[in-house]
């Protein structure tokens, strides 16, 4: 630097570049700029797109495979069907379960499933459960006739605990409780007949073995007779556990009954015996 020169006269001279570099703007190419600040948002939205894209193909893939592929499809070799007998037959049970073979089994309702079985007359209730990737297994508790309605030409008709008629053909009806009927289509619609079959329904099937005779006159007189002798008077169907607890201590008692065979229930707190 020369003697007396100041800085700002040295930074202006010829040798760094000449007056006003300080002071002098810097030249942008916007339209440059602008061109590629587009170019990028683009192949921004492009790959958003382009991700967008992939995930709704993933989606439908899944579902596709889920719901409508053979990847979860029920198979009819792959239901089974457990505790069925010769009044619920194992083939309704299986045709009930046969309308969803071919659907994935995420869409199979086994509830739905499960209340159409338990409309099958003689099934007290079903259990559906999905075995993936293919199958369905159903438990049934079906229970045995309540009672067989004779009527006056010898037929016999086995209707379960709620006056649902059994549809099983040449089936033993031995040691079931009989009840004699003019008609059994239309007994089914008596109360009378309606009452004895549900209080039959509710008897432990050692003491239906032991019923050999049942009458009815009216809803509220529903008697059996046993076959050691013994008369059981039950009134209708209500009180059902109190009333056999009843009937039960009695019969393993037979001391207490003094030489009587009639009990009488109708009225399980005020129980009489004669």
């Amino acid at each position: 630097m020369r003697s007396g020169e100041s800085v700002s006269e040295r930074l202006d001279s010829e040798a760094f570049g000449g007056p006003g570099l300080l002071t002098r703007p810097k030249v942008v190419d916007f339209p440059e700029r602008l061109k590629e600040r587009r170019k990028a948002n683009r192949r921004q939205r492009l790959t958003r797109m382009g991700v967008a894209a992939l995930v709704v193909v993933a989606v439908l893939t899944l579902i596709w495979s889920l719901l409508f592929s053979p990847l979860l499809k029920l198979q009819a070799d792959q239901i089974t069907v457990r505790g069925t007998n010769t009044w619920v037959s194992k083939g309704d049970v299986t045709a009930i379960a046969d309308t969803h073979v071919g659907s994935s089994l995420l869409l199979v309702s086994g509830s739905g499933i499960e209340e159409k079985i338990g409309e099958l007359p003689g099934v007290v209730s079903a259990q559906a459960s999905k075995r993936y990737p293919h199958g369905l297994d159903i438990v049934v508790k079906a229970e045995p006739p309540a009672a067989v309605l004779k009527d006056a030409n010898g037929d016999m008709t086995a209707v379960d605990s709620e006056g649902r008629v059994l549809n099983a053909v040449n089936a033993s009806v031995k040691g079931i409780p009989v009840i004699e009927v003019k008609n059994a289509k239309k007994s089914l619609d008596n109360k009378a007949v309606i009452q004895a079959v549900k209080v039959l329904g509710t008897l432990d099937e050692s003491m239906r073995r032991k019923v050999s005779k049942v009458t009815a006159k009216t809803q509220d007189s529903v008697t059996t007779t046993l076959a050691d002798g013994y008369t059981v008077i039950w009134g209708n169907s209500s009180q059902m556990r109190l009333k056999k607890a009843v009937v039960d201590t009695l019969l393993k008692n037979p001391k207490q009954l003094g030489g009587a065979k009639t009990i009488n229930v109708a009225a399980p707190d005020k129980a009489t015996i004669k």
